[in-house]
């Protein structure tokens, strides 16, 4: 679920360079965690604007947030005994990606699947 909805609901604040997982102690209705795919790979500059951080200017949106949320579950797989994530919902809606008209977003989110998961 992108920030914009999920850290004011279920905690945790903006980071540019880690997706986060979140308990959902709702009970709304949302998957017991949400994942949270880093925000754009901003950084300050000396001047106090923000930039994209020059090595990751090539790099789709999508693909950025696909491939550090697949990285940070399996953080979490391999250090939680108890509780394991196998399955992830991609809400398009609640990470902005319904747009019909955009062939780059779902391409750039199966590339990063792709290297990620090996099997597409």
């Amino acid at each position: 679920m992108s920030g914009i909805y999920a850290l004011e609901r279920y905690g945790g604040a903006p980071r540019h360079d880690i997706a986060q997982i979140l308990d959902n102690l709702r009970n709304d209705g949302m998957p017991p965690m949400i994942v949270v795919p880093p925000s754009l790979p901003m950084r300050r500059t000396s001047s106090g604007t923000l930039e994209v951080i020059p090595e990751l200017r090539t790099e789709s949106p999508a693909h950025y947030a696909v491939s550090r949320a697949l990285q940070a579950i399996d953080r979490w797989n391999e250090s939680s005994i108890t509780r394991k994530i196998d399955t992830l919902i991609f809400d398009l809606p609640l990470l902005g990606m319904d747009d019909p008209e955009d062939r780059s977003t779902p391409k750039s989110t199966r590339k990063a699947m792709s290297e990620h998961l090996k099997f597409l």
